[in-house]
């Protein structure tokens, strides 16, 4: 019976999280440079990501943390722990990188960016595939 617990706390961290890269996704980001400014939505941008990124990777780990004991779940807790470690690789580097970079080097900003945005398409495509095979 824990271990169905424990299943269902791992379905509802990877749930929350797939639930979270899309509400960033499509409804957070395009809102924002919808509505505001591009100054404006950058700055809101560039105060979500960071705890975006923690979020994300929080609800990773605890739902990869939540698989450790069924011992039958290896590769979703690998993927899990992998995709957690990449949003705090990301909050730690790549997004004071590119902040840094914005301004003096658009060049640089526009690669980074882009490197950024496939990052987190290949993080949703890890999500969502535990969370599928995790249902």
């Amino acid at each position: 019976m824990a271990l169905f617990t424990l299943h269902v706390v791992a379905l509802i961290c990877v749930a929350n999280a797939f639930g979270g890269m899309i509400f960033f996704m499509m409804v957070l980001a395009p809102a924002a440079f919808r509505t505001l400014e591009r100054p404006q939505a950058a700055r809101i941008t560039r105060q979500v990501f960071p705890r975006y990124d923690m979020y994300l990777a929080e609800l990773q780990g605890a739902g990869g943390a939540a698989l450790l004991p069924a011992h039958s779940y290896g590769v979703k807790v690998s993927t899990l722990g992998i995709t957690c470690i990449v949003n705090l690789l990301l909050r730690q580097f790549l997004l004071q990188r590119t902040d840094r970079v914005r301004v003096s080097g658009p060049a640089t900003f526009s690669r980074l960016h882009r490197l950024s945005v496939n990052i987190n398409i290949g993080l949703f495509a890890a999500v969502a595939t535990v969370l599928v095979r995790l249902l």
